[in-house]
């Protein structure tokens, strides 16, 4: 009985985990929009599961502020040209910190690791490839932090996380912006292998202002002022 019982909570765990991820990559790609409602039966019968793993996917969703509880149900949560500022604030200050250290403390193996990250990015922006190019990105942001050797920066980094990359996919609605942004982590990622910290945190500072411009240039068009 304990085997069959504990076997049940990790597939309960497994399809939560499932489901969180298909509702969270259809809210960054557009396919489900802000304020839209989130109907966990709805959601269940295309995922092909109960609605159980579905409503604790919709629970952490709204614990990482992506959707917020109405008195009719649960939505995707709408973000405002104040909500990417006040984020984008934050963020700059973080990874600012983390590009800077990373410059200072990283050793040799680190910055090898680092330029081959920088590498795949290149060639993910020469084939036009979001997904890999995003995944790179995520990449390169953590291996950043892992240099600087700052845990609690890397906490708190993380519990942005989910927040900061639905911003960031916005701004890749823009034509050209990949391209674009492909030469400004070029160079951060010069100034940290140069060992130069001051530089790299104004590399970073200058990337994520870009990118929040970028955004709420966006946000502007659709209204959300």
């Amino acid at each position: 009985m304990a085997k069959r019982t504990e076997a049940a909570r990790i597939s309960g765990d497994f399809l939560a985990t499932k489901a969180y991820a298909s509702i969270k990559a259809a809210i960054s790609s557009g396919e489900i929009e802000d304020r839209d409602r989130l109907y966990a039966n709805l959601i269940a019968k295309r995922l092909k599961m109960s609605r159980t793993p579905v409503r604790e996917a919709l629970q952490r969703l709204m614990s990482e502020g992506l959707a917020e509880k109405r008195r009719d149900g649960i939505y995707v949560r709408s973000l405002s040209v104040k909500d990417v500022r006040s984020l984008e604030q934050a963020n700059r200050a973080l990874q600012g910190m983390a590009a800077e250290l990373a410059a200072t403390e990283g050793n040799d193996r680190a910055m090898a690791k680092l330029e081959r990250l920088m590498g795949r990015m290149e060639d993910c922006a020469r084939r036009e490839d979001h997904a890999g190019w995003k995944s790179v990105d995520q990449g390169i942001r953590r291996h950043l932090l892992e240099m600087s050797g700052n845990d609690w920066l890397a906490k708190l980094v993380v519990q942005l996380e989910p927040l900061i990359g639905r911003v960031h996919d916005i701004s890749f609605r823009r034509p050209g912006r990949m391209e674009r942004s492909t030469n400004e982590h070029r160079r951060i990622v010069d100034a940290v292998r140069s060992r130069d910290g001051k530089t790299a945190h104004e590399a970073m500072h200058a990337h994520l202002r870009v990118v929040e411009e970028n955004i709420i240039e966006i946000l502007k068009t659709l209204g959300r002022l």
